[in-house]
């Protein structure tokens, strides 16, 4: 190859590369871009035999984007108090939120039984926003919830509060475990339609998931909350749903949730902690933030018998990762089970562009330190791997199709859920470390039972909560 040559390749890589991490506006190839018809050519697709009616939203096309109704009555917005979220605590008796207030006093978080009407208030911990101009960042945790009761809640201080809400502590099942997982909503991206119609979806979609499971101790969402990292817009478009102020959300940091040098160039927000200002995680370390002071490190949680790991992909450390689940590993022996969960897919599943290349060291990772399972995302499109060694080699001798169960396996396996809003689809190509794998072209979300001796894993279309795969690893 000539000097010439290579100088031409070189830049068409940077270009690719260029084009792959922007991560703050939805520039992600949509199927029409990438030539593709909307019809899935892998046997896998038709597993279930069913057949629904998707959703029609042709309607509110007709509505001006800024009048359309995509909160479905949560009334946050009639208040001076913003971007209100609820996230899993470290442990079930726990639960943390953030808000953001223009008064520069501490909020709080006012906390009633509705069995008995005692009301305790929690202060927050209340600092200038960096990232939105006239407002202050408040969290707050509640510790100590019992189960089966029900409480309300609302936040803020005197100067402003917000609506009432209400939460509803799970029973007590023990170490059985039942939790929701949805990934890349990416609220603004726009490419297929006005991201309020999307958010709509988005908002039919908690609706439908919670009500067919409310029993889900929590939901995961496995990054890209928002399609422009700097845009509050798409945070109200994300956040402001009656169905998150009653299910606990616990968020991964996605490409599309932090700033780099492209995103920046191309939107004009500034470089600061957004996701970390929005969003108020357990157990946060210092290990894996995107930048040293940005706060979105790795972080765990325990439930039951289950640790969850979660990783934050936007920092490239991979050994702070290794560091981090070697030493939360080391120090919670106890669990049966470990889930760890990050937005960047062991193996890279679509042929889009902004497709991440293959992460061999996530794959020796989880072999390493005894994961059960890893839940990824980012490919807006589904897939499962085998149960894999330490090399990325599928282990044989299990059954691996759609229903089936192994028993005592040896290594992880890989589960890559697709959008959960509908807000772009990427077509996948066939690839032999998948053992599933499709692209259904309407919202997915996952439900996870855990108990003693089973983690059964279901995937669904969420419109018509139809499954769509589903796999089952039993201990002894």
């Amino acid at each position: 190859m000539t000097d010439r040559k290579r100088s031409l390749l070189f830049a068409a890589v940077l270009l690719l590369l260029a084009a792959c991490m922007t991560a703050g506006c939805g520039k992600e190839r949509s199927e029409a871009e990438n030539g593709t018809s909307g019809e899935n050519s892998f046997a896998q697709q038709e597993a279930s035999g069913q057949t629904y009616e998707p959703w029609n939203y042709e309607t509110l096309k007709e509505i001006p984007p800024e009048e359309i109704d995509f909160s479905g009555g949560s009334l946050l917005n009639t208040t001076d108090i913003k971007w209100l979220t609820m996230e899993a605590g470290a442990t079930v008796d726990e639960i943390r939120f953030n808000w953001f207030s223009p008064s520069a006093k501490p909020g709080m978080i006012e906390l009633t039984r509705e069995d008995t009407g005692k009301t305790q208030y929690i202060e927050a911990e209340c600092s200038p926003s960096v990232t939105r101009e006239g407002y202050y960042v408040n969290k707050a945790s509640v510790n100590g919830l019992e189960y089966g009761v029900l409480y309300t809640y609302r936040a803020g201080n005197d100067d402003a509060w917000s609506p009432e809400y209400s939460y509803q502590m799970p029973e007590d099942t023990g170490n059985n475990l039942t939790f929701l997982v949805t990934t890349d909503a990416q609220l603004g991206q726009s490419q297929t339609e006005d991201r309020e119609i999307t958010a709509v979806r988005w908002n039919d979609v908690l609706n439908k998931i919670t009500s067919e499971v409310p029993e889900a101790q929590f939901l995961f969402h496995l990054g890209d909350q928002v399609s422009c990292f700097g845009s509050g817009r798409d945070y109200e478009l994300f956040l402001d749903h009656k169905a998150l102020y009653s299910i606990p959300l616990a968020p991964i940091v996605g490409n599309h949730d932090v700033p780099n040098i492209w995103s920046i160039e191309e939107s004009g927000y500034p470089d600061g902690p957004y996701f970390h200002e929005h969003l108020n995680v357990p157990n946060l370390s210092e290990l894996g933030q995107t930048q040293p002071g940005t706060g979105d490190g790795d972080y765990y949680f325990i439930r039951g018998n289950v640790l969850f790991l979660t990783l934050n992909n936007e920092c490239a450390s991979t050994s702070e990762h290794e560091q981090f689940v070697a030493q939360v590993t080391s120090e919670h022996p106890e669990v049966k089970w470990r889930i760890l969960a990050q937005h960047y897919p062991a193996y890279s599943g679509v042929e889009s562009a902004t497709a991440a290349e293959d992460k061999d060291w996530i794959i020796a990772l989880a072999a390493d330190y005894d994961i059960d399972l890893v839940l990824t995302a980012h490919d807006h499109s589904y897939s499962r791997t085998g149960f894999l060694t330490r090399e990325g080699v599928t282990l044989e001798g299990y059954e691996y199709e759609t229903g089936s169960a192994a028993a005592d396996p040896e290594g992880p396996f890989f589960v890559t859920c697709s959008t959960s809003s509908g807000c772009l689809y990427h077509w996948p190509v066939e690839r032999e470390e998948f053992v599933f794998q499709g692209q259904p072209d309407t919202p997915m979300a996952m439900r996870i039972d855990v108990t003693d001796t089973e983690l059964h894993l279901t995937a669904y279309l969420a419109e018509s909560w139809t499954v769509y795969d589903e796999y089952t690893i039993q201990k002894s």
